[in-house]
C-alpha cells in the first residue's frame, strides 16, 4: 500500500485532477439525490400528514377541478369511525407575471380543524380560526414576496388587509399586469380596471369584489342602509365622489367613504392574522384564507344566480339557488385504542363505504394520492440518469489517467517483473491505485455535494431542503465511486500484468 501511495504522490497534479474528475460526478449524484429526496419527502409528508387519512373529491374530477357540496359534511361525519371532516379549497389565482417564480398564486380555504393548521408553525400572529372569518394567514415565503412588492405598505399582522391595495400597488403591476395608460388613469379608473381584470381574466368571482349588501350594512352598523351605488352614464359603478353627491342631492344622506359606519364596505374586509411556516415549500409560498373567504373568491359560496332557461317554449330569466361547496374534504378517523393494523383496516373500510354508497364522491387514502403522480417517478429517474452520466465522465477520467500511468511506467513495471514480482502483484498494485483515486474522489464528491446543497439552500432560498447530509445517498455515491474505479482500472491493470519483462524493458 505504501508503494501505491508513493506512486500517487509522485504525480500530484494528475492525481488531483483524477480525484476531482470522480468527485464532480459523485457530487452531482449526492446533490441531485439529496435535493430530490428532500422535495419528494416534503410532498410525501404533506400528503400523509397534512391531508388527514382520506381525501374525498368529486367522483368525476381531479382535485383542483373538483366540486363537493358542503351538504356532504354531515353525510361523511355520520359514518362510523370518522373523527373530523375538513372541507377545503385549494385553488390558483392566475397572474400575468411570476409570483415567487410561478405564474399563479396558490391559495387555500380552510377551517381550524384542518390538518394543515395543526402543522402551522406561527412566525408571527395566530393560525386560522373559525372565530375570525376574515383573518388571513400568509406562508412566510408569500409574505416575503408581498413585502418585496409593497415595501412599507405591506399589511402588518393584526392590521387591515385590503385586497385592492395589493392588486393596484406599483410593486404588483408586473404580477397582475397593467394597461399602457396606467400612469394617466385616475385612482378610480385603476380600481375599475383591476376589478374587471381580476374577475374576467384571473379567476376571481365577481361577488368577491362587490360591496356588502344593504342587509349586511344594517346588521353591521345597526343603521338603515343608504340606497345602493348606481351606475354612471358609462355603465360603471359611480366613484365615491359621484356617489356621495348623488346621495346628498337625491336622498340627503351624508356619505363618508372613510367612515365605515356611514359607508358600504367591500365584502372582502380582511385582516392579516399571521405568518406561518409549514415546512412544505409550495405551502410556504401560499396564502391561507378562512373557508368562507376562499369560497367567495373561487365562486363556491351560496348565492342566487339568474340563468336562461326555456319555459313554455321561450327563454326566460330564472333565479337559481347555488349551494356552497369546496374542492375536497379531508377526513381523519377516530383511532383511540387501535393498533396500527386496526387503524389501517378502519381507514380502508371507511374509504370503501364512501366509494360504494356515495356515487357522487370518490375517496382515496391521502398517502396513496402521490402514487397517482407519475411526475415524481420521472423526477427520480431523471436525477439517476444525470448522475450516471456524470459518473461516466469520472470513469473516463480515471481510465485515461490509469492508462497513461501504465504507459509511462512500462519500463518500471518490466523491471518489477524482472526482479521477481508476480503478474498478480502487478495487477493488484495498479488496481489499488485506481481504487484509491476513486475512493478519494468519492469522499471529495460527498463533501462537494453537501456544499452544493448548502449553496442551493442559501442562494436560491430553498428553505425546504433539510440541510443535513443524506447518509444513504452518500453511501450509494461512495459505492458508485468504488465501482467506477474498479471498472476503469481493470483494462490498464490487465495490460500491465500481461507485459513480458523483456518487452517492457525495451520500451522507450
Amino acid at each position: 500500500m505504501k508503494f501505491v501511495l508513493k506512486n500517487l504522490l509522485r504525480r500530484k497534479l494528475r492525481t488531483l485532477f483524477s480525484v476531482l474528475g470522480v468527485g464532480v460526478g459523485v457530487s452531482i449524484m449526492v446533490a441531485l439525490f439529496t435535493i430530490s429526496d428532500d422535495l419528494i419527502n416534503q410532498i410525501t409528508v404533506a400528503f400523509e400528514t397534512q391531508r388527514g387519512d382520506l381525501t374525498v373529491m368529486q367522483a368525476t374530477a381531479e382535485e383542483l377541478e373538483s366540486d363537493v357540496p358542503m351538504s356532504y359534511v354531515e353525510t361523511l361525519q355520520a359514518i362510523e369511525g370518522v373523527k373530523t371532516v375538513s372541507p377545503t379549497i385549494a385553488a390558483l389565482l392566475r397572474t400575468e407575471g411570476d409570483f415567487d417564480d410561478r405564474p399563479a398564486i396558490l391559495y387555500y380555504g380552510i377551517t381550524e380543524n384542518n390538518p394543515i393548521v395543526q402543522h402551522m408553525q406561527m412566525i408571527e400572529g395566530r393560525p386560522i380560526s373559525d372565530d375570525d372569518p376574515t383573518g388571513v394567514v400568509f406562508g412566510w415565503k408569500a409574505y416575503e414576496v408581498l413585502k418585496e412588492k409593497m415595501g412599507d405598505k405591506v399589511p402588518k399582522v393584526g392590521a387591515e388587509l385590503n385586497f385592492m391595495d395589493i392588486v393596484t400597488s406599483d410593486g404588483f403591476k408586473q404580477v397582475f399586469g397593467k394597461p399602457d395608460n396606467w400612469d394617466q388613469m385616475t385612482d378610480y379608473g385603476r380600481k375599475m380596471w383591476a376589478l374587471m381584470r381580476l374577475t374576467k381574466e384571473l379567476g376571481v368571482h365577481p361577488d368577491a369584489i362587490k360591496e356588502e349588501s344593504p342587509e349586511s350594512f344594517e346588521k353591521r352598523t345597526g343603521k338603515k342602509a343608504p340606497p345602493v351605488r348606481p351606475n354612471n352614464i358609462m355603465g360603471l359603478p359611480m366613484d365615491d365622489d359621484q356617489y356621495a353627491r348623488w346621495l346628498k342631492d337625491v336622498h340627503n344622506y351624508d356619505y363618508d367613504p372613510a367612515d365605515p359606519m356611514r359607508s358600504y364596505q367591500m365584502r372582502l374586509q380582511l385582516t392579516t392574522r399571521g405568518i406561518c411556516r409549514t415546512g412544505i415549500m409550495i405551502q410556504d409560498a401560499s396564502v391561507f384564507f378562512p373557508l368562507g373567504v376562499a369560497q367567495l373568491i373561487k365562486g363556491k359560496h351560496a348565492r342566487t344566480e339568474t340563468v336562461k332557461q326555456r319555459v313554455d317554449g321561450k327563454l326566460r330569466d330564472v333565479q337559481v339557488e347555488i349551494a356552497p361547496s369546496c374542492t375536497v374534504m379531508f377526513l381523519t378517523i377516530e383511532d383511540t385504542g387501535l393498533t396500527r393494523e386496526e387503524r389501517e383496516a378502519r381507514v380502508l373500510r371507511i374509504r370503501d363505504e364512501i366509494n360504494q354508497k356515495v356515487d357522487a364522491l370518490r375517496a382515496i387514502r391521502s398517502a396513496d394520492i402521490l402514487q397517482r403522480h407519475k411526475e415524481i417517478e420521472f423526477f427520480e429517474k431523471f436525477g439517476l440518469v444525470i448522475s450516471l452520466i456524470a459518473a461516466l465522465a469520472g470513469a473516463i477520467g480515471i481510465l485515461n489517467t490509469m492508462t497513461l500511468t501504465v504507459y509511462e511506467r512500462t519500463r518500471e513495471i518490466g523491471l518489477l517483473l524482472a526482479v521477481g514480482w508476480s503478474r498478480l502483484r502487478v495487477l493488484g498494485n495498479v488496481m489499488l491505485e485506481g481504487l484509491a483515486l476513486s475512493v478519494l474522489g468519492g469522499i471529495a464528491g460527498v463533501a462537494f455535494g453537501y456544499l452544493e446543497v448548502q449553496i442551493a439552500r442559501t442562494w436560491f432560498a430553498l428553505d425546504g431542503l433539510s440541510g443535513t447530509l443524506n447518509v444513504t445517498r452518500s453511501l450509494h455515491a461512495l459505492a458508485l465511486a468504488f465501482g467506477i474505479g474498479f471498472v476503469a482500472t481493470l483494462y490498464p491493470a490487465v495490460r500491465a500484468a500481461l507485459m513480458t519483462p523483456i518487452e517492457a524493458l525495451r520500451h522507450e
